[in-house]
């Protein structure tokens, strides 16, 4: 194998595969890099048997070939390769990777490629596209409410419900619920998939052309995009996502309009305090003003947010944490906070649209 490419396109690719090295193996050539070149192109991949990310540059091929490098090493070097305007690779009798690059060069050792697992690419089962901004905006809205619970991988993933030309996305975790929709471009039917949220965040980071649409395309335990060369593949979660309809209050006594900035900067104030009191801070809710309290042993804070009260008054006490993350990525002027008692969900949504919904749990405290 012998290839010229740019240093700066071998480092971007390497970097974007690297992020699908396995980190807890016994098998060592899935902590490799796989590099297949054949005709005019370079391609570069990695899988830990949960995602797989492929990305193919140009390259001048003098050889083709196929071989597979350790990843992480690989990754350090070749970041340092950035602005080299040409860089060679070439692996010759020894079996070694040798990167010539200026008037240097330097030797790597390569793996067994022949070990290296297939990646299946051709799905085409179920589809759906939608505009890069409008699915960036829908994972920044639901993905940070995604369990990390291990004894529950089911609420590690995000359910993707697609019909009637939307898709909502639905992350939980056991203590909040986040609830997003988004109108897509067209979809092969309707159907639902729980895709893993390392997979959903990989994936966000991927999309820059925000005008563009991506293709989403699936079939049995995978799902596969593609964007400016780079494939990525992740496997689905198996088992029944929770009926999260049920859950959702329809009904409620108490209900508030806030100033979505105004009382989330309250809410960050209070919770400096409140993290040396597992984030709890309470909320007395009347008179057209909602008072945040937090206390520790450091101190406590006592702040009064206006709102427009409709119904009840109510006292009610919250992880901050939770309130504040939702109330981050709402991204509305103005919000809605509906109620019902002390010991009941409450939830937050836009003052006008249905574009997403959070439920949180409170905290019970003592009156």
């Amino acid at each position: 194998m012998k290839v010229l490419v740019n240093g700066s396109d071998l480092a971007s690719a390497v970097m974007k595969v690297s992020k699908a090295i396995s980190v807890k193996t016994t098998n060592p050539v899935l902590e490799g890099i796989k590099m297949t070149v054949k005709g005019d192109e370079l391609t570069l991949a990695a899988t830990d048997m949960e995602i797989a990310i492929e990305k193919t540059i140009r390259s001048d091929t003098i050889e083709e070939g196929v071989s597979v490098i350790p990843g992480k090493l690989f990754a350090e070097f070749t970041k340092k390769l950035e602005g080299e305007d040409q860089v060679e690779l070439m692996i010759g009798d020894d079996r070694k990777l040798k990167i010539i690059y200026g008037s240097s060069e330097v030797y790597l050792s390569t793996l067994n490629a022949d070990e290296f697992p297939n990646i299946k690419k051709d799905l085409r089962e179920k589809t759906f596209s939608i505009l890069q901004k409008d699915f960036k905006d829908i994972i920044n809205k639901t993905v940070f409410s995604c369990s990390t619970d291990e004894s529950r991988p089911i609420l590690k993933g995000e359910l993707f419900s697609v019909k009637n030309k939307v898709l909502t996305c639905v992350a939980l975790d056991g203590f909040r619920l986040a609830v997003a929709k988004k109108k897509i471009i067209n979809s092969s039917s309707d159907f639902k998939l729980v895709v893993p949220a390392r997979a959903v965040s990989e994936i966000s980071r991927l999309l820059d052309k925000d005008e563009e649409e991506i293709t989403f395309v699936s079939e049995e335990k995978s799902l596969m995009i593609e964007v400016d060369g780079t494939v990525f593949i992740t496997r689905l979660l198996e088992g029944e996502f929770i009926n999260y309809e049920q859950i959702i209050p329809s009904e409620f006594l108490t209900t508030v309009r806030v100033n979505r900035l105004a009382f989330l900067n309250s809410l960050e104030r209070a919770s400096v305090v409140a993290k040396e009191n597992k984030n709890l801070i309470k909320l007395d809710i009347k008179d057209n003003n909602i008072n945040i309290l937090s206390n520790s042993e450091s101190g406590n804070v006592n702040e009064n947010v206006i709102v427009n009260l409709d119904g009840k008054d109510l006292s009610i006490a919250f992880n901050s944490r939770y309130i504040c993350d939702a109330l981050r990525a709402a991204g509305d002027e103005f919000v809605n906070i509906n109620m019902n008692s002390s010991i009941s969900p409450c939830i937050i949504r836009p003052y006008s649209g249905e574009e997403y919904l959070y439920l949180i749990l409170p905290i019970r405290i003592n009156s």
